[in-house]
């Protein structure tokens, strides 16, 4: 909960007033990517950041489509309450909206009624998973690459018309670029870079790297001001995994790097400037692509996106540079510093819970650097154009594109289940088994249409 003593929240609150801050929004996201909120009047901040807001339990096993499942056991009633609470450690947390005037941003952590743990908290997953890296004697550092197209709200035509990467498409869309950047500036958050990326009027920035929590938090915090900056100028951005049949879809790349005493602990001497940990770290990764995958691009749509040769990470090997790797390691250089060390997890995209995705990357790495994991040889070609006797020869199975085979990698996995726990998974799973039903009665374009606009 709040620390008070840390936070002066009259302060705040009256701070928020004066600056004409008529609400603030607190946020979570659910167990579909989705960015569920509740908006509190300003005034009512000091009491809400003590009690919370009352939501239901029944949040855990929303579908994707809105609809509510009570398979899981242990959420099979709509009766319970949850305390929505805000996260207020310091005076920056709660964030006044650019382009959103006169409400403010923080984010959430849920509850059980008594102010006890609740165990269907998403947020508390990556804390845990935050406090046994430092137990490892590690601090993580993480971004995400978010990927979104670009279209026109009046008649759904894309924004910009290309070419991939140029000038020419960022110039179609410079106001937008330029309301972004600013936007993105007030809200705190800081990126390394936005471009024009390869698919149908799609735009990508680089979230520049934070500490777990900070990450988690800075990728939903960017949606929002992304989608307000794209309203302003009569514009709409789809995040979803696959906005079309047609589109090359939208990843939400995740990086990660372990620091210890100061330095990238993934930096060595080592084939590839990799250290030992940063081999394990990698292996341990790669050894748990099946069950990793299912919670970092857990959707129907992330399994259509899955489709080799275009950059989704549909076979689980690793690369050095390999754009088609599922795992691909950014090596540090003589230019970039030996800091730069990170290693990028593909299949990963805005349906997955950033929380959960961060908990279960970080805890794949370090079960590598905790049993010293053998790190097999990298692939730097793209094994999308091997034959099945060749990819089989090199140990390279291609990740799940199918509800049923990635629901058993989910269930078979044991670092997944001991990272979710045994509630949380429950309801994961419930909500997939939820959305795939849905997907059975309907056509491929309906359900990408149902799933264009929800994250």
């Amino acid at each position: 909960m709040t620390d008070s003593k840390a936070v002066d929240i009259d302060h705040l609150t009256h701070s928020l007033r004066d600056r004409n801050i008529a609400g603030v929004t607190i946020g979570w996201v659910d167990n579909n990517g989705i960015v569920r909120s509740r908006t509190v009047p300003t005034a009512e901040l000091t009491a809400v950041a003590r009690r919370g807001v009352g939501i239901t339990a029944v949040f855990a096993v929303f579908d994707s489509h809105d609809g509510i499942t009570f398979a899981h056991d242990g959420l099979s009633t709509p009766s319970g309450d949850v305390r929505l609470i805000p996260v207020i450690d310091n005076a920056s947390s709660v964030v006044a909206l650019a382009g959103q005037s006169g409400l403010a941003w923080v984010h959430g952590r849920q509850l059980s009624a008594d102010g006890s743990p609740w165990p269907y908290d998403q947020r508390a997953v990556l804390e845990r998973q935050v406090q046994k890296a430092s137990d490892a004697g590690f601090e993580v550092r993480a971004g995400f690459e978010i990927e979104f197209a670009l279209t026109r709200e009046s008649d759904g035509l894309s924004a910009h018309r290309g070419p991939a990467y140029s000038a020419n498409a960022v110039r179609d869309v410079d106001e937008f670029v330029v309301l972004l950047l600013n936007a993105l500036a007030a809200n705190s958050l800081n990126i390394g870079q936005i471009h024009a990326e390869y698919g149908a009027s799609q735009i990508e920035i680089a979230l520049s790297p934070l500490d777990p929590l900070a990450a988690a938090d800075a990728q939903i915090l960017a949606r929002q001001t992304i989608h307000s900056a794209a309203r302003a100028l009569g514009l709409r951005a789809s995040f979803a995994p696959l906005p079309s049949s047609s589109s090359a879809g939208n990843g939400w790349h995740l990086h990660t790097s372990l620091v210890r005493d100061g330095r990238n602990a993934l930096t060595g001497d080592g084939e590839h400037g990799l250290s030992e940990t940063g081999r394990s770290y990698i292996a341990g990764l790669v050894r748990e692509l099946p069950g990793l995958t299912a919670i970092t691009a857990p959707s129907s749509g992330s399994l259509l996106r899955r489709r080799p040769g275009y950059w989704a990470g549909a076979f689980g090997f690793w690369g050095v540079e390999n754009r088609e790797a599922a795992v691909r390691l950014v090596p540090s250089s003589p230019l970039l510093g030996p800091n730069h060390t990170n290693v990028e997890l593909k299949a990963c995209d805005a349906s997955a819970n950033p929380y959960l995705a961060l908990a279960v990357t970080i805890a794949a790495g370090l079960s590598g650097v905790a049993d010293s994991a053998q790190l097999p040889p990298p692939v730097q070609e793209d094994v999308g154009g091997w034959d099945d006797a060749r990819r089989e020869a090199a140990g390279i199975s291609p990740l799940a594109t199918t509800h049923t085979q990635q629901r058993e990698n989910l269930l078979s996995s044991e670092l997944v289940a001991n990272v979710l726990g045994e509630d949380l998974l429950g309801a994961f799973v419930a909500c997939r088994d939820a959305d795939a039903a849905w997907a059975e009665s309907h056509t491929e374009d309906e359900l990408l249409e149902s799933l264009r606009w929800i994250y």
